[in-house]
C-alpha cells in the first residue's frame, strides 16, 4: 500500500515566502531524484503561518528513508530558524485517490 507523508511547518510571518520558496525548491529537486515518490503537493496558509507538504510514496519503508536523506536534512536545517515550533511529520495510508484526465 502506498504511504502518504504529511509534513507540516509553522512559520514566522516574516519568513513565510522564504520558507515556501525553500519548500518548493526542495520538493522539485527531491521529486526529480527520488523514483519512489509519486506525487508531491505543497500547500500554504499565510494567515495561519502554516506550510504543509504532502508526498505519496510507494511504501512506508521508502517514506522513512527520506528522514535521513541529505537533501531533506539540508532543507530542514535551512528553514529551522524560521519556524515557531517543531514540524509535524505524519505517516498515513493512501486509501483512495481520484485524478481526472
Amino acid at each position: 500500500m502506498s504511504t502518504v507523508i504529511e509534513y507540516t511547518m509553522f512559520v514566522k510571518p516574516e519568513a513565510f515566502d522564504e520558507v515556501m520558496d525553500a519548500y518548493i525548491t526542495f520538493a522539485d529537486e527531491f521529486g526529480v531524484i527520488n523514483p519512489s515518490e509519486d506525487l508531491i503537493l505543497v500547500t500554504g496558509d499565510r494567515e495561519g503561518g502554516v506550510i504543509r507538504g504532502i508526498g505519496i510514496f510507494e511504501s512506508n519503508a521508502e517514506a522513512l528513508d527520506v528522514v535521513d536523506d541529505s537533501i531533506f536534512v539540508r532543507f530542514r536545517d535551512r528553514v529551522a530558524p524560521h519556524l515557531t515550533e517543531e514540524p509535524i511529520r505524519e505517516h498515513l495510508d493512501l486509501v483512495h485517490i481520484f485524478v481526472k484526465d
